[in-house]
């Protein structure tokens, strides 16, 4: 069954927080740094993509300083 996948722009705090809702809802997380897809919008070490796959699915990243996060 496939349905929406929330996606949420954090304020610089996604590789605490896709952790964290690992950790409530279990799956697997696969997270990727504004370096290795060579994006030079924000900082090296930020989230530009991350993915919770399992039995709650959701994506995040850390907003670029020309997006707004989700607050």
């Amino acid at each position: 069954m496939t349905g929406l996948v929330p996606y949420i722009l954090f304020p610089g705090t996604a590789a605490d927080a896709l952790p964290f809702y690992q950790s409530i809802f279990g799956g697997e997380l696969a997270m990727h740094t504004f370096a290795e897809f060579q994006r030079a919008d924000g900082p090296a070490d930020a989230i530009a993509h991350g993915t919770l796959s399992g039995p709650v699915a959701l994506g995040g990243a850390d907003a670029a300083p020309t997006r707004t996060p989700c607050t």
